[in-house]
């Protein structure tokens, strides 16, 4: 059978039409597909259809520059390949055509080795950035599949009380997690935690948290301070190259009361429905998990009112509880509004840090209606 090899058409664009049919030759001869214009905003047209690989692009041209005409091919497509031809040894047309992410420069008048040498380099290099495009794109679908199967593990459970969380990573997967179970109609179970890091291992790492965590609260006495102890050895056992900030809290709204126990992740704050002060959960515990296996977890009871707000956090939405962000939340006016002002306020806040580019790690929160 006969083998058939295919090469991409070469694009030449330069006013002067003996250099275009010289360069014509010399690449035909190589075994290449040639066109060429002498007008270059045709030129530009033609490669706008047909984003060939390799362009020839003159730099002295009368109607437009050949320094001008080469950042709008990159515009279109950055993988092309753009050899700068000129017959002056200028250094600043060197440096210019560099800056605009010119692929090679070669002088006039040709030299059909160099022309050779000079399309095989661009070649290579076309080929390694479309093999990465080709990667890079494969490794983005397979990121956004984490991302959803992620985001499934993390629906909230529908309850009597009003409950809303968000969760914005870095980088499609997140290493804040959270997990909400209902364990009867008077108690709700909340573990929020933050992987050490962000991106695929923290993401897988977290489901894998979360997964060991419903298991532990369907089969064990729920106790904050004891899942704490039981995610800590499973981290350093079956991990051992992450940590993890965590916190476990149970709610009995019936009784209105919060237990919880905290591994290193920020103060949970309850914003009272009658008083501006906010109460912060603090205590001794500041040991992250994942470090030393034998970790045990101090143990916290408060008591709360009907519809005080539960506030949850990681360190990418608030480095303290004195944030501004905070007082924000303690002027907003009680009543029935007050949960959903708080949404809002936090969205907003939230979408300020997206847009000045301040958002450095992944943020996640919690609120929940006592």
């Amino acid at each position: 059978m006969s083998e058939y090899s295919f090469k991409p058409e070469i694009l030449i664009i330069d006013d002067d039409t003996e250099i275009c049919e010289t360069l014509e030759l010399i690449v035909n001869g190589l075994g290449y597909f040639v066109r060429y214009f002498t007008n270059p905003l045709q030129g530009l047209e033609y490669f706008e259809r047909e984003k060939n690989p390799i362009v020839f692009l003159d730099v002295n041209m009368p109607q437009t520059s050949g320094l001008e005409v080469l950042p709008k091919i990159k515009a279109i497509d950055s993988k092309t390949q753009v050899l700068m031809m000129t017959g002056e040894h200028d250094i600043q047309t060197v440096v210019s055509s560099l800056y605009h992410r010119a692929s090679d420069f070669i002088l006039k008048p040709f030299h059909t080795k160099s022309i050779e040498a000079a399309i095989s380099r661009a070649f290579e290099y076309y080929n390694f950035l479309k093999d990465k495009e080709s990667m890079d794109e494969s490794i983005k679908r397979d990121l956004r599949l984490a991302a959803k199967i992620q985001s499934k593990t993390m629906n909230l459970p529908t309850l009597k009380y009003k409950i809303h969380s968000e969760i914005k990573p870095v980088s499609f997967v997140s290493g804040d997690f959270f997990q909400v179970i209902p364990l009867d109609v008077d108690r709700t179970l909340i573990l929020m935690g933050d992987i050490e890091g962000h991106g695929v291992t923290s993401g897988l790492i977290a489901i894998l948290m979360t997964t060991i965590h419903k298991e532990l609260a369907r089969t064990t006495t729920v106790a904050p301070s004891e899942l704490l102890s039981r995610l800590n050895r499973e981290l350093c056992n079956e991990i051992g190259t992450h940590s993890m900030t965590a916190i476990s809290i149970v709610v009995n709204h019936t009784e209105k009361k919060i237990t919880y126990a905290r591994g290193g992740h920020p103060f949970p704050i309850v914003f009272p429905k009658d008083s501006r002060a906010p109460m912060i959960l603090q205590d001794q515990s500041g040991q992250i998990l994942g470090i030393l296996k034998d970790m045990e977890f101090a143990e916290n009871q408060i008591q709360v009112d009907s519809r005080d707000i539960l506030f949850l956090y990681s360190d990418g939405l608030l480095a303290s509880s004195t944030h501004p962000l905070v007082q924000s939340l303690v002027q907003l006016p009680a009543g029935e509004n007050r949960f959903d002002a708080m949404k809002a306020e936090i969205s907003n806040y939230i979408q300020y840090l997206e847009s000045s580019s301040k958002a450095s790690d992944d943020i996640s929160y919690l609120l929940l209606e006592i």
